[in-house]
């Protein structure tokens, strides 16, 4: 009976952290499912390179340049020490042949990636900081709940606002007024999605009546 050990000593790679696993535009031919650590999916934008997703063990990515033979559409990093099992072009169609599950789920996850993925591009690309926020922190909400606590460095990452600090706790105390989250110490608690909503819209009313 081939066990999980006999799988990541066959097909495990090690990456340590802030190593690349591929660039965006490399010619791709494996696919990658995450067995320990964690990888950050990134792509550039006009601002640098961005984190669009974290992702972790049992998840799995690159399939895409497997599956149209086409570069890879964003670069993967290990953020932390990582062991991935490597499948090539060949295993990865004897799993798709063998078994309808797999075949479901990698489609399964391929949406749910991409649609959060372009969430975050979105989130990333807008040159109003405020809009950065509110849609950083929505998209938050609504993946953890109500009341849920977010780091400020993950924040800062997520909105790709490394050189402004100073305006990103500008607009967090702006919403810490408003309740719209509370702020303990490097600690953000979103209060619900419906209250970030709703400042969302103000904002939006306020560019309408030309306020800034």
């Amino acid at each position: 009976m081939v066990t999980e050990d006999d799988i990541v000593n066959q097909y495990g790679r090690k990456y340590e952290r802030g190593q690349y696993i591929f660039k965006e535009g490399d010619h791709g031919e494996e696919m990658f499912i995450i067995h320990s650590g964690k990888v950050n999916i990134t792509k550039k934008t006009d601002e640098g390179e961005k984190i669009l997703i974290t992702l972790g063990p049992g998840d799995f990515f690159g399939e895409m340049a497997v599956i149209d033979k086409g570069p890879r559409s964003a670069s993967a990093i290990a953020a932390e020490d990582t062991i991935c099992i490597v499948l090539d072009e060949d295993l990865f169609e004897q799993q798709m042949q063998r078994n309808a599950k797999i075949v479901k789920k990698i489609l399964k996850n391929m949406s749910a990636r991409l649609r959060a993925m372009n969430e975050q591009l979105q989130t990333l690309t807008t040159k109003d900081y405020n809009m950065r926020v509110v849609n950083a922190l929505l998209i938050h909400v609504n993946k953890n709940g109500d009341n849920s606590p977010l780091a400020l460095k993950t924040l800062i990452e997520q909105t790709g606002m490394e050189d402004y600090k100073d305006k990103l706790h500008e607009i967090l105390s702006s919403m810490e007024k408003a309740k719209v989250v509370a702020i303990s110490g490097d600690t953000i608690i979103v209060s619900s999605s419906t209250n970030i909503e709703k400042y969302k819209h103000y904002l939006e009313m306020k560019k309408v009546f030309g306020e800034s």
